[in-house]
């Protein structure tokens, strides 16, 4: 039997050639979608490795180390309520301070404080700091870690923060070991080495740099806000934890 041609002048295709672009449109689908989760598959593999790469810059400087409890108390201006400088809510602990306000004792001539004092004191073996800090924008000239206690220094190390790179911050106004520090919560471990006289800087799981500690002596840890160039310097402050004997430098 024929099949005739319709009007217009187009041709019916044969039922061969039907069934041939039928079996054609089924192998063009079949491998777009191959493609499709090939696609899929190479994206998957690509974010694996970049998890990886990550998971391998950073690193737990806790790992190895006994979680210690311990005490403090908070150093703020002698002549101000200590509300007026500092809050606790949440488990967060708030430190403010202005130009002009006085340190954390009368007779004092240090500059502007508020700060946690840990009650760690230690002459030896081995010592790490660990907190999370959100430093407010503003923020400048200002100590918001310390290991107090050196030989030639009154302080083993110092992190401050300064003004330039959306907040930079140093080692005292030496090393850079953070910039785009404003308005974000950074984690904070600290180790000290008191025995080799070292100090391990880490932020964010990254080991910043390595330094002297300036001597032997009574140390301690303190965390807040210490000195100012700014018109008000504030970090807040929280999972503040202190750690005992494990390996330095990982």
């Amino acid at each position: 039997m024929k099949i005739l041609p319709p009007q217009g002048g187009f041709s019916v295709l044969q039922p061969k050639g039907i069934l041939c672009v039928f079996m054609l449109s089924v192998l063009l689908l079949s491998a777009c979608r191959k493609t499709s989760i090939e696609t899929e598959r190479n994206g998957l593999v690509a974010s694996d490795n970049q998890t990886a790469l990550i998971s391998a810059a950073a690193v737990d400087p806790t790992s190895g180390w006994t979680q210690t409890s311990y005490t403090y108390n908070i150093q703020s201006p002698w002549n101000l309520s200590q509300a007026s400088r500092y809050s606790y809510s949440g488990g967060e602990h708030r430190f403010w301070i202005y130009p002009g306000d006085a340190c954390q004792f009368e007779g004092c001539t240090t500059g502007p404080r508020c700060e946690l004092r840990m009650n760690n004191n230690y002459t030896s073996g081995k010592h790490q700091f660990e907190g999370d800090v959100y430093i407010v924008s503003g923020s400048a000239g200002t100590d918001i870690m310390q290991v107090f206690g050196g030989a030639t220094n009154a302080t083993a190390i110092m992190l401050k923060i300064h003004s330039t790179g959306s907040g930079t911050i140093k080692r005292y106004d030496n090393e850079t070991l953070m910039t785009n520090a404003y308005n974000k919560w950074i984690h904070v471990n600290v180790q000290h080495d008191a025995d080799n006289g070292k100090i391990y800087v880490y932020l964010d799981g990254t080991l910043k740099g390595t330094y002297a500690d300036r001597g032997n002596a009574t140390h301690y840890f303190k965390c807040g806000v210490y000195n100012i160039s700014g018109s008000k310097s504030e970090t807040r402050w929280k999972n503040v934890k202190y750690w005992k004997n494990g390996p330095v430098g990982q």
